[in-house]
């Protein structure tokens, strides 16, 4: 669950053009009339990361369970691609139990 989460985040921030910026900083005003404003880039800011996190979720119907056949251990794989390219499903279960579960894990 965890893999699938963190697959999901990283291909959410790829997708964010790296030159995209954002202005961090106070809203008080120094005592020379200044801001303490910084610009840092979108893609890894706090403000993304809370938006992706968000959504994140409902992402997660898009993910089967699969069973390894030689340890019989468990994981999640992704049944849609992002870009829309054919996917192996051979051995994956999809099935709501699996995708609500994931969900809220």
């Amino acid at each position: 669950a965890c893999r699938a989460l963190v697959d999901e985040l990283e291909w959410e921030i790829a997708q964010v053009d790296p030159r995209k910026t954002i202005q961090m900083g106070s809203f008080r005003i120094n005592p020379d009339g200044s801001q303490s404003v910084v610009e840092v880039p979108y893609a890894r800011s706090e403000a993304h990361l809370t938006e992706l996190l968000e959504r994140v979720c409902e992402k997660m119907r898009d993910y089967g369970e699969k069973l390894d056949p030689s340890t019989q251990r468990k994981s999640y794989v992704r049944v849609i691609s992002h870009d829309g390219t054919k996917m192996d499903l051979s051995g994956v279960k999809i099935d709501g139990d699996v995708t609500s579960s994931l969900k809220f894990a």
